[in-house]
């Protein structure tokens, strides 16, 4: 197989591949590693590959790394300061990812993204997911009610400024669901910080 032939068959797939693919297609290890080394294709983790980012298709918000950490940890969820920052209830704009994965989830290390993942025991891991579908993959992230009480809840973690932050922020927004916050901060057991604060800033 040519390497126009297998750089074909990378744009078929979404711009990745993984290593049963390519042994189904013939591509041997010893092409790979030429494709690697000129630069064509890179190694996200063993097994995983993609094309070289300029060659990936565009899209209007997400980069190719948002692209190599959902194939990467496919259980993983973007959560706190990374979904706060694609709300845009932050203002602190993130250098690691942030993902959420169920605590049985081996930890994985990417070779072309930094990231920070949190085990989220149930019920925290699976609610409110809001599923994004893009020309490569479906991206999951928290919804922004979920990221605020993730963010309130591991403040120790990520800093109480800016849950702080994500929270008066989302009390600015013209369309927001106080209910819905409301009963999201009950099953993260965040009420109490939660509802006085909205108290404060509306007066009631």
């Amino acid at each position: 197989m040519q390497n126009s032939d297998i750089i074909n068959l990378f744009q078929k797939s979404g711009g990745y591949l993984n290593s049963t693919q390519l042994i189904k297609n013939k591509v041997h290890t010893s092409t790979i590693r030429k494709l690697l080394k000129t630069g064509k294709i890179e190694k996200i983790k063993r097994g995983l590959y993609r094309l070289a980012p300029d060659e990936l298709p565009q899209h209007n918000y997400f980069t190719y790394d948002y692209f190599d950490a959902t194939i990467g940890v496919p259980a993983g969820i973007f959560c706190l300061t990374t979904a706060l920052f694609y709300h845009n209830l932050t203002t602190t704009r993130p250098i690691t990812f942030d993902m959420a994965i169920p605590p049985s989830h081996r930890n994985t290390k990417l070779n072309t993204v930094s990231l920070r993942l949190y085990r989220f025991n149930e019920p925290y891991y699976s609610l409110d997911i809001k599923k994004i579908k893009t020309n490569i993959t479906v991206i999951k992230i928290y919804e922004k009610e979920k990221s605020i009480c993730d963010a309130i809840r591991l403040r120790h973690i990520i800093g109480e400024d800016v849950a702080m932050e994500s929270l008066n922020s989302y009390m600015r927004l013209k369309e927001k669901e106080i209910n819905k916050l409301l009963q999201t901060a009950k099953i993260c057991k965040v009420t109490h910080i939660v509802e006085p604060a909205i108290k404060a800033m509306t007066g009631f």
